[in-house]
């Protein structure tokens, strides 16, 4: 029986595709799905926060000692100039794709629009074949619209296709009044491809939502 499809534009030979997890922390586990008949991987996600905590470190490190002398705040070129975020993970998409012949997708999970959407320009450069936009955030604000909300969804997945020329997914929640005009404003943004739902029992347990989403 031919179970061939297509997901954002790649060619698989199944429709089974595993969701980010722990199981693809670890390349045995990522071999062992190939060959049990997954046709592509979702990795884990790196996360929003990871991002601008290792962008703050850095920049932490880089001014100490600085006022010490005035020349010493030229030793080293801007933040920006650099390429930031956890290594392992830009690693790990390498020896990933090294390892196994289906296509590797990356995952990345954040909330507001921000310098961190930029890092989706060196998930590309590792050698993912798309990306999974993993957009969640709990709304605290009683002067925050449903309307801002849904613009924020938005404008980062604009951030993100600004960097990047492989397919771009978007992963959600239910949670919107008129979800299907959602989807059709997303697809209109430049989605390759939405992915329904959200993983529910790890909302509100960050552990789980590093670990699992």
């Amino acid at each position: 029986m031919d179970l061939s499809t297509t997901y954002l534009g790649l060619k698989l030979r199944t429709p089974l595709v595993p969701a980010a997890s722990p199981l693809s922390e670890e390349l045995d586990s990522i071999k062992a799905m190939e060959d049990a008949g997954a046709s592509a991987v979702v990795l884990y996600s790196l996360f929003e926060e990871q991002l601008i905590e290792d962008r703050a470190e850095l920049v932490h490190n880089l001014e100490q000692g600085t006022e010490s002398f005035a020349e010493a705040l030229t030793y080293f070129p801007e933040p920006d100039d650099f390429r930031l975020g956890p290594e392992e993970y830009l690693e790990h998409i390498s020896k990933a794709k090294k390892a196994v012949e289906i296509p590797i997708i990356a995952s990345l999970n954040g909330s507001s629009v921000g310098g961190w959407t930029k890092y989706a320009k060196a998930i590309q450069q590792a050698g993912a074949d798309a990306l999974e936009l993993n957009i969640y955030s709990i709304p605290t604000d009683m002067d925050l619209s449903s309307t801002k909300i849904e613009e924020a969804y938005l404008d980062i997945l604009k951030a993100v296709k600004s960097e990047v020329s492989i397919p771009v997914a978007v992963k959600l929640s239910p949670f919107f009044t008129n979800f299907a005009n959602m989807a059709k404003r997303l697809d209109k943004a430049g989605a390759n491809g939405l992915v329904l739902f959200n993983r529910s029992k790890t909302w509100g347990n960050p552990e789980l939502q590093r670990r699992c989403c």
